[in-house]
């Protein structure tokens, strides 16, 4: 079977209609008791949850949406201007693959100031930008201290003395802010005469790095894939949507699950998140911990040189160079 009849096989899976398809998303309260094991139990269950009680300000939120929604406003020409290519992912984009197939959306993309160490790229920002680039730097700075905060749980969880993560993110971790616009309209169909088909507003897929912090308005539209079905992540008012990605699922042994999730096209209401995806530093080597393994659970998988398999994986944003990479790929097959 092909990689694109997998796929389609996949998205062709029924959406969850109610708790005999499996439940609901768990809802964490990260100040409540008993934390850490509902989001250990959530990691390992779904790879995804929301938490409340999270600490970001509500005035910090209202004003990256209203930033958010203004530079999509903006004409095409000035979005255009700072469009994203192979050679540097920072800025605008409307035409993005997920496993080869382009998702019916446009995104900014933005990460820590300076040259960052895997693209040797800066970022780049609007001219009159006006509060853009200050509110998008609060947001990041906002996501990469409860990202520390969910690291250090998702480590307790495994029976890790807390902090035990955080050096894989030194000196510099390669985060990244990701503002998504999912439009009726598609974002092609001023450019383009006929654009290339977009059945989903992203393919399905997993996230490549250890956590993905999403902050999702009311639309609704994201899904995630477990026991045969689909299953709505509902909006839920003040909440972040938090799931684990691939270098968590490789650190943990398979523990932890970064779970398989898409975004459904819009076809009556604009959609907008903004999801920040937590990456250790760029020379970081990722494997099994040699705490999460023993005679009886041996490693599952080779290691992963971080810098070099979130290349490969952006790269497949612009162009078909073949199967997407996975760690799937790093597996360790017991029988050979």
């Amino acid at each position: 079977m092909t990689n694109s009849a997998r796929q389609e096989d996949l998205d062709r899976h029924p959406v969850a209609t109610g708790p005999a398809a499996g439940g609901e998303v768990p809802v964490i309260d990260l100040g409540g008791p008993g934390a850490v094991e509902a989001i250990a139990a959530a990691c390992r269950d779904w790879g995804f949850f929301q938490v409340v009680n999270h600490g970001v300000p509500a005035t910090l939120v209202d004003a990256v949406w209203r930033e958010t929604r203004g530079y999509f406003a903006r004409p095409d020409a000035d979005k255009l201007a700072l469009s994203r290519t192979r050679g540097n992912p920072w800025g605008y984009y409307n035409n993005e693959l997920t496993k080869n197939q382009r998702d019916k959306k446009e995104v900014f993309d933005l990460t820590s100031e300076g040259v960052d160490p895997i693209y040797d790229a800066a970022n780049r920002w609007p001219a009159d930008d006006g509060g853009f680039r200050r509110t998008m730097t609060a947001w990041f700075e906002a996501c990469e201290t409860l990202s520390l905060e969910l690291l250090d749980a998702l480590g307790l969880g495994l029976g890790l003395p807390r902090g035990y993560l955080r050096p894989f993110f030194a000196p510099q971790h390669t985060g990244l802010l990701r503002l998504n616009h999912y439009p009726v309209r598609d974002p092609r169909a001023a450019l383009d005469a006929a654009p290339p088909p977009a059945d989903l507003g992203v393919h399905h897929h997993t996230d490549a790095g250890a956590l993905t912090v999403l902050l999702q308005d009311s639309v609704g539209g994201l899904q995630v894939y477990r026991d045969g079905f689909w299953h709505d992540v509902a909006p839920l008012e003040g909440a972040f949507v938090i799931n684990t990605a691939d270098m968590m699922q490789v650190w943990s042994n398979d523990r932890y699950r970064a779970p398989v999730h898409r975004v459904l096209a819009m076809h009556e209401h604009d959609r907008y998140s903004l999801p920040f995806f937590f990456n250790p530093s760029a020379d970081c080597e990722v494997r099994p911990l040699e705490d999460v393994v023993d005679s009886t659970h041996p490693p599952r998988y080779r290691p992963i040189r971080w810098a070099e398999f979130r290349g490969r994986r952006t790269d497949g944003d612009y162009a078909d160079y073949g199967p997407e990479v996975q760690i799937a790929d790093y597996r360790i097959d017991r029988n050979s």
